[in-house]
């Protein structure tokens, strides 16, 4: 596949209009990166591109973008590390970011929205759209509405989304509670929503497809759609959160 043209750095002077945002794709992988790329474009924002985390951070410096979109793992430094130097540099003040990632380690990605891979592009493209319409900025503890006491004793938290009667939600019900299964019960708080008989109860977390799971606690909050067939990715968030496995 041929090398993308480099766009220009965007213009910090232009405004964001009919929104159209400025979203920089950081990717190793060039056939993945021209694909979010064209997918991007064709959604009608202004995107640049980078192929690794230190020419991300120059174009950072080089100007201001709404959004972020990183690889996690590349060579020479990971999106986190990216992000990271942004930030005390002063650089994200008003832009959102994502990492997009196959394992996602909460210790190292508190401030930012994560997406698992594989991605679905429609959902991805979804996920963008509710990210700039929730405006700039790095993402914060997004606690529930429930009290810390709710809480006490949960190491982590987690909440399926589900539709009635959907093969898709039932599967990834079934390879969630099999690895759930695997880990102590008591240092986990475990929910299953039905869209179905409570249609707003997504807009708390952000979910417009089921199946989605949702963890909530502790930051950051990761979504993993679909069938979550590849359970190794939940068990290591699990491992993740400080959960012991069962004896």
């Amino acid at each position: 596949m041929a090398s993308p043209e480099k766009r220009p750095v965007a213009d910090t002077s232009a405004s964001n209009e009919c929104g159209r945002a400025r979203i920089l794709v950081v990717e190793d992988q060039e056939d993945v990166r021209g694909l979010l790329v064209t997918a991007l474009e064709i959604e009608g924002h202004d995107v640049d591109e980078a192929s690794n985390a230190r020419e991300g951070l120059q174009r950072l410096q080089s100007g201001h973008y709404d959004l972020v979109l990183s690889d996690y793992a590349m060579p020479g430094g990971t999106g986190a590390w990216m992000l990271y130097e942004a930030e005390r540099e002063g650089l994200l003040s008003s832009t959102a970011s994502i990492i997009v990632t196959a394992h996602p380690d909460a210790r190292d990605l508190s401030n930012h929205y994560v997406i698992a891979k594989p991605i679905d592009l429609d959902v991805f493209l979804d996920q963008v759209r509710r990210v700039l319409r929730n405006g700039g900025g790095s993402v914060h503890n997004h606690d529930t509405d429930e009290p810390a006491s709710a809480r006490r004793g949960h190491r982590v938290e987690l909440v399926l989304y589900v539709s009635p009667n959907s093969p898709a939600s039932a599967q990834a019900r079934r390879n969630l509670e099999d690895v759930l299964s695997r880990f102590d019960a008591t240092q986990i708080r475990y929910l299953v929503c039905d869209l179905l008989l409570d249609p707003m109860a997504g807009d708390q977390d952000r979910v417009a497809f089921t199946p989605t799971l949702v963890k909530r606690h502790p930051a950051p909050r990761v979504w993993l759609i679909g069938t979550l067939r590849e359970t190794g990715i939940l068990a290591d968030i699990l491992r993740g959160c400080g959960v012991d496995p069962k004896a």
